[in-house]
């Protein structure tokens, strides 16, 4: 089915809110909101990951390097290094996965 998605049209919880907008035989899409100070513990994935930031800031550690992203920055989590996010304020962001299981 084809429709418009808003890409900012999810609830900030006290937790990790995640809303999937696709997933198919080859990748998945996902929406994320985090408030500030909420956190993903490193873990380490075996495909690689995109972060794309739409609203906020956040920082995303990749091995022992943090970066700093912001609305409108996206970046490459490379596959088995460890990385995990702090919410530096409220954020959204999508993720874009090739399929694999967690």
């Amino acid at each position: 089915m084809t429709e418009i998605i808003n890409l900012k049209d999810i609830e900030y919880l006290d937790s990790i809110n995640k809303k999937f907008i696709f997933d198919n035989n080859q990748s998945s899409l996902t929406l994320l909101s985090f408030k500030a100070g909420v956190q993903r513990a490193l873990h380490v994935d075996e495909k690689d990951e995109v972060a794309i930031i739409i609203e906020g800031q956040a920082q995303i550690t990749i091995g022992k390097n943090p970066h700093i992203l912001r609305s409108g920055e996206m970046i490459v989590m490379p596959a088995k290094i460890p990385h995990g996010l702090m919410a530096i304020k409220d954020t959204k962001m999508l993720l874009l996965r090739p399929k694999h299981t967690h």
